[in-house]
């Protein structure tokens, strides 16, 4: 009986050092919450892949992403599935600076539908602001021009739970306006997200690599 104690504290003891291996949020904030982007930037040569996303209902077009950290300040991403398929979607963020907990960047992006030859352009800001230890808020605008023009506000919130866990809330300009889930960072180089929207029930599940 105590030799099976044993092995079972030291089996949990294995899986909360893996679990907590590598940086914590405190040494690479969060690049987005679940859709939206924060202020924080990738490092220059940093890469972030999404390995896998599921939702419902899914894209299978949209859950391979990459982003890469082409200087401290700035970073781009594409989708090169989606692209091989028509869908061309490029997008950027440039981080203006940082002033004590406050951090402004601002994103970009361009999307391109070749069945239909429709496209967009989107600019705007977003500003990440340390309110306490434990708590971080990252409202944000984007403005779209399709050919068209519209402003939309968003804004989320994360609660550290931990070194390696956060709670989020973010708010969207888009149906269905809120989501509520957890990040996790999983053996030091894999980001783990799951969300839900408010007040429908809809699982979100993705897997994003960041080295």
């Amino acid at each position: 009986m105590r030799k099976a104690g044993v092995l079972i504290l030291g089996i949990l003891a294995l899986v909360g050092k893996t679990w907590g291996a590598g940086p914590t949020f405190a040494d690479a904030p969060p690049t987005r919450g679940f859709h939206r982007p924060t202020a924080y930037p990738l490092t220059r040569g940093e890469t972030q892949v999404q390995l896998f996303a599921f939702s419902s209902p899914t894209n299978p077009l949209a859950f391979f992403e990459v982003e890469y950290g082409v200087s401290d300040s700035f970073q781009i991403g594409f989708r090169p599935i989606a692209a091989f398929f028509g869908d061309l979607r490029g997008w950027g963020k440039v981080h203006v600076g940082t002033t004590g907990a406050v951090s402004l960047a601002i994103p970009f992006g361009v999307e391109v539908w070749v069945p239909s030859w429709a496209w967009a352009l989107h600019g705007g800001w977003v500003l990440s602001w340390r309110v306490l230890p434990f708590l971080t808020l990252h409202p944000g605008i984007d403005l779209a021009f399709s050919p068209g023009m519209s402003l939309q506000a968003y804004g989320s919130a994360d609660l550290d739970l931990g070194w390696y866990l956060k709670l989020i809330v973010e708010l969207d300009g888009e149906p269905p306006y809120v989501h509520v889930g957890l990040l996790a960072w999983v053996w030091g180089v894999v980001l783990f997200r799951v969300d839900t929207p408010l007040p429908t029930l809809s699982l979100r599940v993705s897997l994003t690599g960041r080295f």
